[in-house]
């Protein structure tokens, strides 16, 4: 088994490029999984040769595929990282499935054909306790069809499992049937239900149960979803990256 590490990037970040450069030269980590925000350019990215990822454009900047009302905001959204990717030569991008109704999800996702793209798995309830969608593997299944991947966010499949009161490592382990090769880490307390993305070893979670689920999977992209609080510096990454490191 091959796994690669990402790093997590937002299109506004780019005057970390040069540090991520370097990082990906060394082979500290092997991909970037790039964020592009709306109004933002993407002509410091191309000026690079790296391998990236695309997340598609989420929640936080009105993304919600859910909402039938926001059909063409979110076709707007979406095409727009679409083209990032198409520029980038990515390979993946990362959709998040909204909150609301699962059958809205599924009519909108209708509307997309492009097999790069990965349905992530959801905690059961938003910051706001929204209604998330996503948050099961029979959701997942339905999601995804035979059309598009799966991305695994462990963190939020055990927020699931508390959010659903069950055992979150059965409940993990259920999502694997779905054959995952790509997935988002980060830790949390198994006393919230709200979505948390903490450095390794800062909260709750059996490490030792993740790492483990790590190795079902072949030629796997594993992207660090843990905090940055200095956003000029990668610091808190390669900490978190070398947490990981010693639990394998």
């Amino acid at each position: 088994m091959f796994m690669k590490f990402g790093l997590k990037l937002w299109s506004t970040n780019q005057d970390t490029l040069p540090q991520a450069d370097q990082l990906i030269k060394d082979n500290v980590f092997q991909y970037i999984e790039l964020t592009p925000i709306p109004c933002t350019e993407i002509d410091s990215f191309l000026s690079y040769d790296l391998p990236y990822t695309i997340h598609i454009t989420t929640e936080r900047h009105g993304l919600n595929i859910a909402d039938r009302h926001k059909r063409d905001f979110n076709l707007e959204l979406i095409n727009n990282s679409l083209s990032w990717a198409d520029q980038l030569n990515s390979e993946f991008l990362v959709l998040h499935p909204g909150f609301g109704e699962i059958e809205d999800t599924i009519e909108f996702l209708d509307l997309i054909n492009d097999s790069r793209i990965l349905i992530e798995n959801m905690p059961s309830v938003g910051l706001n306790y929204e209604k998330m969608v996503g948050y099961s593997p029979e959701q997942i299944r339905e999601l995804i069809g035979s059309r598009f991947g799966f991305c695994l966010d462990l963190n939020h499949a055990v927020k699931a499992a508390l959010g659903l009161g069950i055992d979150y490592k059965p409940f993990v382990m259920d999502f694997f049937s779905l054959n995952p090769s790509y997935f988002h880490i980060s830790d949390g307390f198994l006393t919230n239900c709200l979505d948390e993305h903490l450095s390794i070893g800062n909260g709750e979670y059996d490490f030792d149960f993740l790492i483990n689920c790590l190795y079902f999977g072949e030629d796997n992209h594993i992207t660090l979803e843990t905090p940055r609080i200095n956003l000029m510096s990668f610091d808190e990454d390669l900490y978190n990256l070398g947490r990981l490191y010693s639990l394998f």
